[in-house]
């Protein structure tokens, strides 16, 4: 099965990458991060800003960037040509006149091709990482050395050791059926049906771990171009925080920390007999390594800056404003990695009404009865882990050039929803984008295209399933009872959110 090109660089080229947003991606929520570490980034929806994405995919986090930061210009970098062209078509049919793309080889883009580039306040480097060889690896290197401002920002993330370890024999195994099948669909049948009894015969070494259970369907169907870019690349290396550490080095970028909150927290990563291990390591790499060993995941969300200066803490988070995700009194848990708990009614309630009636400063929401016990820091971990808050980019409404920047974003809205929710995304990681977040509220395919459709005033469900139903016969009546189901839920539980931010 021929799954690239001579130009592909030992990457599958053959099936786009699946479309998918996260919500760290997002200059609101990297910059809660770094005032989380008490580290200074100088960023502000007001002003100009230039965020490149290298290895930006088929373009629908950039577009996203755009939509959401009417004031940056965000540049896509991609080998594709495919994944170019589909990006600038995106950006184009939403009319976004500040997302940027270019077919690019980082490997061989050196000195005056560097040299036209715009200085870079943010660079993020998702998904990449671990999947390309040394030349490449290298490029990123060169871009950042040349290219990031003095005192700007990368997301680098990928697959860490020694979580992703277990999974190195199985990817092994699944490329070799993928490259002698004669097409995809038999070389991960194949790959499966191999796994499948390896599991039962309990095989040693083919641990447990999210690509098998992705492999084996435990985590619903994924796309087969999913499965490809996760498992056919030549160059997949799971690596050591130490080894990406000493390469950022070489661009004069410092580690800041995790861009999954909860990963700064020892207390909420790690048990107690962990945390002992933890405080007395020598340094702070060596306590990512002991991170690294106790935590239950495979892949790391690091941030970096170029020239790293201390402010306090607190005090920067103190000052950062949260809306609200979630709008319903259900409890509410925070998420971590030491696994899940349920958070203290008598605090969170009075954070929530607050919440729900507009956007609050973290230091507003402690003043609130009950709450004088938790810190920002503390704060912000809870309500972000929970899901019940997300950092604000900018106040909805507010400031001159709004209500064209909302129009764009809900221009992109309606474009990836008929582009990518009919079809879902593959990986159900989906955004609303929105100008208040700096970026998107992460959805599924189907929250996206009820969204969208909210945006445009409907209202009513059965009015909503009509035009969420393909052309042709109508389903069975059972089945639109389950659709009509949950499209109320969603209006029920997620227009108010919709609503807080401008775009229903």
């Amino acid at each position: 099965m021929n799954t690239g090109s001579g130009w592909s660089r030992g990457y599958p080229v053959g099936q786009p990458y699946p479309a998918a947003w996260h919500g760290f991606q997002s200059p609101a929520y990297l910059a809660a991060a770094c005032a989380l570490m008490g580290v200074a980034w100088e960023v502000s929806p007001d002003q100009p800003m230039t965020i490149a994405e290298i290895g930006c995919g088929s373009g629908y986090t950039a577009n996203v960037l755009a939509a959401g930061n009417p004031n940056a210009q965000v540049l896509g970098l991609d080998y594709n040509p495919a994944h170019i062209a589909e990006a600038r078509s995106m950006a184009a049919a939403a009319g976004l006149g500040n997302a940027h793309f270019e077919a690019t080889d980082l490997a061989e883009l050196d000195g005056a091709e560097l040299d036209r580039l715009p200085e870079f306040d943010l660079v993020t480097v998702h998904g990449l990482w671990s999947w390309v060889g040394d030349p490449v690896r290298d490029g990123v290197l060169r871009l950042l050395r040349r290219r990031l401002k003095p005192g700007g920002v990368v997301l680098m993330t990928y697959n860490a050791l020694p979580g992703a370890g277990g999974a190195l024999g199985l990817s092994r195994l699944v490329r070799g059926a993928l490259r002698t099948a004669g097409s995809t669909a038999e070389g991960i049948a194949a790959a499966r049906a191999t796994v499948e009894k390896l599991v039962a015969a309990e095989a040693v070494h083919l641990h447990d771990s999210t690509w098998r259970r992705l492999l084996l369907g435990e985590m619903g169907e994924a796309r087969a171009g999913y499965l490809l870019h996760e498992f056919i690349t030549d160059h997949w290396r799971p690596c050591f925080f130490a080894d990406v550490q000493d390469a950022m080095a070489t661009a004069r970028c410092e580690f800041v920390g995790s861009a999954t909150f909860d990963e700064n927290f020892p207390s909420m990563s790690l048990s107690p007999a962990q945390q002992e291990i933890w405080n007395a390591a020598p340094d702070a790499t060596s306590r990512q390594l002991v991170l690294d060993l106790c935590v239950p995941r495979a892949f790391r969300r690091d941030i970096y800056v170029r020239g790293l200066r201390r402010i306090p803490a607190e005090a920067a988070v103190a000052s950062i404003p949260l809306i609200a995700a979630i709008h319903g009194p259900e409890e509410r848990k925070l998420r971590s990695q030491a696994g899940e708990a349920a958070l203290p009614p008598h605090i969170m309630e009075p954070m929530r009404l607050a919440l729900e009636s507009g956007p609050q400063e973290i230091g507003a929401l402690l003043a609130l009865p009950g709450c004088g016990n938790v810190t920002p820091t503390e704060a912000l971990a809870m309500l972000t882990g929970s899901g019940s808050a997300v950092p604000l980019w900018r106040r909805p409404g507010e400031g001159a050039g709004w209500d064209a920047a909302n129009a764009a974003a809900k221009r992109l809205n309606r474009v990836a929803a008929q582009r990518l929710a009919a079809h879902g995304s593959g990986s159900g990681r989906l955004a609303l984008a929105s100008p208040t977040l700096g970026g998107g509220l992460p959805v599924d395919a189907m929250e996206l295209a009820v969204g969208v459709l909210a945006e445009d005033g409907e209202a009513e469900v059965s009015t909503l399933l009509q035009r969420l139903l393909p052309p042709g016969p109508p389903p069975p009546a059972e089945v639109l009872d389950e659709v009509g189901s949950k499209v109320d839920t969603l209006l029920r539980k997620r227009r108010p959110v919709w609503r807080s931010l401008g775009l229903a």
